[in-house]
């Protein structure tokens, strides 16, 4: 069950000290009334995207969208929602894999992953051989039974340079459109594939 969000204590001081002026007795009246503090906007339903990626909030600070060749930036607030630079090609991505149960989420989504040219030799990898730059693979995240993603995650090796404990490699969120919500160095990320055998990449859907 999903907690209340606290609002700020500002928030609570202006609902207490504004609202009995303003509203009108018959509006306080009505049954199950309770003021809103201004400033204070109802949440909207989540998208299945935002549903599927909260996790990502709790347990990482996502970074600001880097240039592909740029250095990873260090850790701040998200990045405006942007479309991928790669989100075109997605259609020409061969799959890599079957589709299968996968471990990101909540583990009830079933997840299949798709690689670009670049990213050939994958998932038969090894000790010595590592995806080149420009290599990337993209895992789309289905409900069970569905035919419509709700969610992917890509990976992307970056120019040597990029983040060199990370392997190089750019993480993304994206929407099902190909939008980027996060992405960079994410540390969620990053200390998952750490664990990876080889080139920080596990093989298949987890």
């Amino acid at each position: 069950m999903r907690s209340r969000t606290r609002l700020p204590a500002w928030c609570a001081v202006a609902a207490a000290t504004l609202a009995s002026p303003i509203l009108s007795m018959e509006a306080q009246s009505r049954p199950g009334w309770a003021p809103l503090p201004l400033g204070c906007a109802p949440s909207r339903p989540r998208t299945p995207h935002e549903e599927a990626t909260a996790w990502i909030e709790r347990g990482s600070s996502p970074v600001a969208e880097p240039r592909a060749t740029a250095v990873a930036p260090a850790a701040s607030a998200p990045a405006e929602p942007s479309a991928w630079e790669l989100a075109g090609q997605l259609a020409s991505f061969t799959p890599a894999t079957g589709r299968a149960r996968s471990q990101h989420f909540t583990g009830e989504m079933e997840a299949e992953v798709r690689i670009n040219a670049a990213a050939a030799p994958y998932p038969a990898l090894g000790p010595a051989r590592a995806l080149p730059p420009g290599a990337a693979l993209v895992e789309l995240h289905y409900p069970a039974g569905s035919s419509e993603p709700a969610t992917l995650l890509a990976m992307v090796k970056r120019s040597a340079g990029y983040d060199p404990d990370g392997g190089d490699w750019e993480y993304l969120v994206l929407t099902p459109q190909g939008t980027s919500t996060h992405r960079g160095a994410l540390p969620l990320c990053k200390r998952c594939h750490a664990d990876a055998p080889h080139d920080h990449l596990f093989g298949g859907p987890r």
